[in-house]
């Protein structure tokens, strides 16, 4: 029989994310991204160019060596492209240069004397503010040309007020089985790769058995990793891992003000509210419905809100597709007339109606922490989707409108991003001269018939619970306030009781009832000073305290009017005593409130 040798690829791997809180979210996930390429902090810098030859004087005019020209490009995410932030990484690429004889270049590079790094690109983060040179050298070994620019790393000012910070482990595996028939002769995939990403994720170390013959493939935005896997036989398994150790954050967007322009020159502008792979933001059916939603409305932030809000009322989450498995991706125009999706469906209708209003947007995908940290076992086998937006003044800041809360609400989502960009919707990683899905997983074998091959993919969250996160730290300090503030009607009902009807205010069995509601208050205000604070109610604790205190104070003051048996003294102490009653079961009212309105 004549053997084949073929090349195969697996339907790219779909993650998809269910929020798992159901009596408070709505659901969501799948995953998906799209490139940021927003040059930064280099519009007014310095550019120096420098070209050097070695030349034969015996050569012809036509034989001399071409000198190579040296283009140099500068990326950092969720920056406003005229300043670099300090602690975010940047990305610094020479692959835009080039050799008019299309000899091979090489690639060096000096940071302001204090590093010096060779390669096409790299990655390189700034701890320090200041300026800074970066000298770019490139040769065909023949000649060499230098091109030097100068760059400003400053403090930006953020838009995302941080309210947590936490350590976690992140595991990322995908299990192959090969169930045959016949042997895989060579297996490789592709997995995304957390990365540290300002002001909403860092990630500390990497570690991953990608190994031999395995490779980091790296742009300005995303991280990717090659896994050869080798050969798998049938019935055996084999098993690709990366394990980060990062930092996630919980946040609030600050209040800025509102502008209704964006920067003149902003590339971001012209590139993400372009039409792309599947988000056809030209269609007629997605500016219909963006004019319709956003009406005469001028400012980007406002005008954001209101195609969310468009998005949340037309759209219902699919869990039958979930369910079922029948997921793939679908175009914009077709999502809103469908009226259903998951995740990735409603961040691409989102991110199709801000572009067609002209606001950027760009389709992110991750890995959903706060839904894991709810699952048995702290696990999930498919990640989520959402949006990142461009607001004048705030830059580039996460929405997920998934989760159909509060237009740029509370951070209570804890995603981790893997990957920016729609480049996960089409081939559109290229390794060794071949297109790749950056999620991709491809197989070769002998023989007629095709081995089957099962994936299974695990995301795992450890050294973090659900209880560590500021929704149940608030959650847990309501309960315990409100279980005191329990205590203190149940003791006041218990004296009023114990008095009886037609009292007399200054008899002494009626002021001892009084001195043992004082002791009891005592001991509760001890109990509500000793509930720990939480970020969000901090200063609502101190003012429960305050009032507290309050209530022992005028409690005590008619006490004493009582033992000389003045009785207006009497009345206007215990009035004081009521109205602090009253204030403090209205402001734990209030505090509820808030708390819904933010959850």
């Amino acid at each position: 029989m004549k053997d084949y040798l073929i090349y195969k690829k697996v339907v790219p791997i779909f993650f998809l994310s269910l929020f798992l809180i159901v009596f408070i979210f709505s659901g969501c996930s799948l995953v998906t991204g799209f490139l940021s390429k927003s040059s930064t902090g280099i519009e007014d810098a310095t550019e120096e160019v420098k070209g050097s030859a070695k030349t034969d004087d015996n050569q012809s005019n036509s034989d001399q060596n071409i000198i190579p020209v040296a283009i140099m490009d500068i990326y950092q995410q969720n920056t406003d492209g005229h300043s670099l932030e300090v602690g975010n990484p940047v990305y610094f690429t020479a692959a835009n240069s080039f050799d008019g004889d299309g000899d091979l270049l090489s690639y060096r590079w000096e940071i302001s004397g204090i590093e010096d790094i060779s390669g096409q690109s790299f990655e390189f983060t700034f701890n320090e503010t200041g300026t800074y040179e970066i000298t770019l050298f490139v040769s065909d070994s023949i000649a060499e040309t230098s091109l030097k620019k100068k760059i400003e790393v400053t403090e930006v000012d953020n838009s995302i007020i941080i309210t947590g910070e936490h350590s976690l482990k992140v595991e990322i595996q995908y299990t192959f089985t090969n169930n045959g028939p016949g042997d895989i002769e060579d297996l490789f995939c592709f997995m995304e790769v957390p990365r540290t990403y300002l002001p909403y994720q860092r990630v500390l170390d990497r570690r991953s058995n990608y190994g031999k013959g395995g490779q980091l493939i790296q742009d300005e935005v995303n991280v990717v990793a090659q896994f050869n896997l080798g050969k798998l036989t049938q019935g055996k398994k084999k098993t690709a891992y990366i394990n980060c150790d990062a930092v996630i954050y919980e946040f609030e967007f600050a209040y800025l003000g509102d502008e209704n322009s964006y920067r003149f020159g902003d590339n971001d502008v012209s590139i993400y509210t372009r039409d792309e792979y599947f988000i056809d933001s030209d269609s007629n059916i997605i500016r219909a419905a963006a004019r319709t939603a956003v009406g005469e409305e001028e400012n980007p932030r406002l005008a954001a809100k209101k195609l969310y809000d468009l998005v949340v009322s037309v759209l219902e989450y699919d869990y039958s597709s979930l369910e079922n498995g029948k997921q793939g991706f679908n175009h914009a125009s077709n999502i809103l007339q469908e009226g259903k999706g998951v995740c990735t469906d409603y961040s691409v209708l989102y991110t199709a109606l801000c572009r067609a209003s002209g606001i950027p947007a760009q389709v992110i995908q991750g890995i959903p922490v706060f839904s894991i940290l709810n699952e048995t076992g702290r696990e999930l086998s498919y990640g989520h989707a959402w949006v990142e937006i461009k607001l004048p003044g705030y830059g580039w800041i996460p929405i997920d409108v998934t989760s159909e809360e509060e237009f740029m609400g509370y951070n209570y989502f804890m995603n981790l991003q893997t990957y920016k960009g729609s480049g996960i919707f089409y081939e559109s990683l290229k390794v060794d001269g071949k297109k790749h899905y950056p999620n991709g997983v491809y197989y070769t074998w002998k023989g007629a018939m095709e081995p089957s091959v099962t994936q299974e993919i695990s995301y795992r969250i450890k050294e973090l619970r659900a209880e560590d996160l500021g929704l149940y730290k608030e959650s847990s300090f309501l309960d315990e306030i409100g279980y005191i503030l329990s205590e203190y009607n149940a003791a006041i009902n218990h004296v009023n009781m114990a008095h009886g009807e037609g009292w007399i205010f200054d008899d002494s069995a009626e002021i001892a009832i009084e001195e043992t509601l004082l002791e009891r208050l005592k001991e509760l205000s001890a109990s509500l000073e000793d509930v720990q604070k939480t970020s969000g109610f901090s200063q609502s604790k101190d003012d429960l305290v305050r009032t507290s205190k309050e209530m022992i104070s005028s409690k005590q003051n008619q006490i004493n009017c009582m033992r000389v048996s003045d009785f207006e003294c009497n009345t206007s102490y215990y009035n004081i005593f009521s109205n602090a009653v009253e204030e403090l079961f209205e402001y734990y009212n209030s505090m509820i409130d808030n708390y819904n309105e933010k959850y």
